[in-house]
């Protein structure tokens, strides 16, 4: 595991937390379709631009499939994770959400890609950090929409987490650029059918963009990230955009942070620790 990886997945993380936790917020306000509208729509027209400038070709079909099945499965997982942020405790949900590197931590074994003792040690405590987050609750909230929405959430982004690693064998940008039309193409298909509303105001799209940007950027450091380490190591890293977005909610929402969630993201930050020095 380089140093080159960690730090891009960290930075992925920090991408995907800071851009979690706005999209969780505004979608209090204005329908979830619409905040994915505008986010993936904004995403996309990056990619595509990139796609266009580096004047590469598209790799095999197998890729762009993987792409593909990357692109939905994300927009599934943020779906249910948005919706979560939304309707219950952001401090629940999004630990529970960060369960996803389990997928990828299997994929990982089963492709042979095996971490040593100290990696395997940093892991678990990765991994006991997120269950102790996930299990507290003051119980001022909606504990089962924030269960359910948090578990679904994990499903979509452990499998997006495997298929972009697949993906990205081919090729980077048409590997970030297939997921996002995929994803961009469903939200449209579900905006004609169930035409939501609130929708979003010219107010509302700088913030929303903003989204998107993150979002890309998240995107890319991970998918960089996948090609020079461990996948699995990768995808824990990169799940602790949780503890990003608990720490917005802490912050901004004063939402408090239960002992046992304490004790989880220190376990976290001590697992990122035994990583580095790896």
């Amino acid at each position: 595991m380089t140093l080159l990886a960690m730090l891009l997945a960290l930075g992925a993380s920090l991408g995907w937390g800071a851009g979690d936790f706005l999209a969780g917020l505004k979608s209090r306000s204005i329908a979830l379709l619409g905040v994915l509208l505008v986010a993936q729509s904004t995403s996309l027209a990056m990619l595509a631009v990139a796609t266009l400038v580096g004047g590469a070709g598209p790799p095999a079909a197998e890729f762009l499939l993987a792409a593909v099945a990357a692109g939905i499965a994300e927009l599934a997982g943020a779906a249910a994770l948005y919706r979560g942020l939304a309707v219950g405790r952001m401090s629940l949900v999004a630990p529970i959400s960060a369960a996803a590197p389990a997928v990828p931590v299997v994929a990982g074994l089963l492709l042979g890609e095996v971490p040593g003792p100290a990696q395997s040690a940093g892991l678990l405590l990765v991994v006991v950090g997120v269950t102790l987050a996930s299990r507290a609750t003051d119980g001022a909230g909606r504990v089962g929409p924030s269960i359910g929405y948090g578990i679904l959430s994990a499903i979509g982004f452990g499998a997006f987490y495997v298929a972009m690693d697949v993906a990205s064998e081919g090729d980077l940008v048409w590997a970030l650029f297939g997921a996002r039309a995929a994803a961009v193409a469903v939200v449209v298909v579900g905006v004609l059918l169930v035409r939501p509303r609130p929708r979003p105001g010219r107010a509302d799209l700088p913030l929303l963009m903003s989204i998107g940007l993150l979002t890309t950027a998240a995107d890319t450091m991970y998918a960089v990230a996948t090609t020079i380490g461990l996948l699995g190591v990768v995808a824990v890293l990169a799940a602790l955009h949780s503890v990003v977005t608990m720490g917005f909610a802490r912050v901004v929402l004063h939402e408090r942070l239960a002992g046992w969630q304490r004790i989880g993201i220190a376990a976290c930050l001590c697992g990122v620790g035994v990583l580095a020095a790896a």
